[in-house]
């Protein structure tokens, strides 16, 4: 798997912008948080949901939203993005509350959209996205740390080609310098 996570905190050491990713059989799950706030108390949120998801990757995305929503209610809360890529299937599906963003660069750039809310403060609407998610697409999550119009168009080859490399490229070029940021960048590699 091909996957990569790039952060940086605010406040150091508490990084209130985490990421993960999980994988059962032909599904995988790719998770992008961002705790309210900055330090310890958006840290211990968005490390609570990203428990909370890979204890449940496994479920279908508008329970994984729900039930993290009713977890969180004892947090300041978290804005989260999650995909999940079906390598069967070769689709990618995305759904996020607040404002974490996912770009996906195959034939074309699809700029996938979240709603508004909080997760573990409530939210209204969930909107899932599909789109064909085939060998060499790369889906690339981030946070609000991050400048909203992500745009890698003048990037060499090598570079896109190294996930690692991009997603830290990412963080140094177009992190925000008031806010933590985070990245996660995975290639479909089937």
């Amino acid at each position: 798997m091909q996957i990569a996570i790039a952060k940086r905190a605010l406040e150091e050491p508490h990084c209130g912008d985490q990421a993960g990713c999980w994988q059962s059989g032909s599904r995988i799950v790719l998770c992008i948080i961002d705790g309210l706030g900055h330090g310890k108390g958006a840290e211990q949120a968005a490390k609570a949901a990203l428990g909370f998801v890979g204890r449940h990757h496994y479920e279908p995305l508008p329970e994984i939203f729900a039930c993290c929503d009713e977890a969180l209610r004892g947090t300041r809360g978290v804005t989260m993005g999650i995909a999940i890529v079906d390598l069967e299937g070769a689709t990618l599906t995305y759904a996020g509350i607040g404002n974490t963003r996912a770009v996906i660069l195959g034939r074309e750039t699809v700029r996938m959209t979240s709603r508004y809310g909080i997760v573990g403060g409530g939210y209204r609407i969930l909107a899932p996205e599909t789109v064909t998610f085939v060998a060499g697409d790369l889906a690339i999550l981030y946070t609000d740390g991050i400048q909203e119009v992500l745009d890698i168009s003048h990037y060499d080859d090598a570079l896109r080609a190294d996930v690692g490399r991009l997603a830290e490229t990412i963080l140094q070029d177009w992190r925000r310098e008031t806010d933590d940021a985070a990245v996660l960048v995975y290639r479909n590699g089937r």
